[in-house]
């Protein structure tokens, strides 16, 4: 696969294995997540589409996921990231539960 010129690389523990594409136009946005060229990846899925999300304004819809059965820890990690992507400009945080002063 030859590489867009927008394409970021995910590392993941100091390893290269995905790229991300965002590609907007007036009517969608898509975010698309590939396998990187790394070695660990078997050499016919390096460069394949892993996961898609294109945001319409109106709602998300999530290409080549299915979950209505058992998914493996790797898909997990995958639409994890792809969501990740998606809402970047959001920062969460888990506050720690306060502490009761009345007994």
């Amino acid at each position: 696969m030859k590489k867009p010129n927008n394409v970021e690389e995910i590392y993941i523990d100091d390893i290269h294995e995905y790229d991300y594409v965002k590609k907007e136009t007036k009517d969608e946005c898509v975010h698309t997540l590939y396998y990187s060229d790394w070695y660990g990846w078997a050499d016919s899925i390096k460069g394949k589409k892993v996961i898609e999300l294109i945001d319409s304004g109106n709602g998300v819809t999530i290409k080549d996921l299915v979950i209505d059965e058992e998914v493996d820890y790797l898909r997990i990690e995958q639409f994890h990231i792809i969501l990740r992507l998606h809402s970047e400009q959001c920062k969460y945080q888990i506050a720690q539960p306060s502490l009761k002063k009345d007994f």
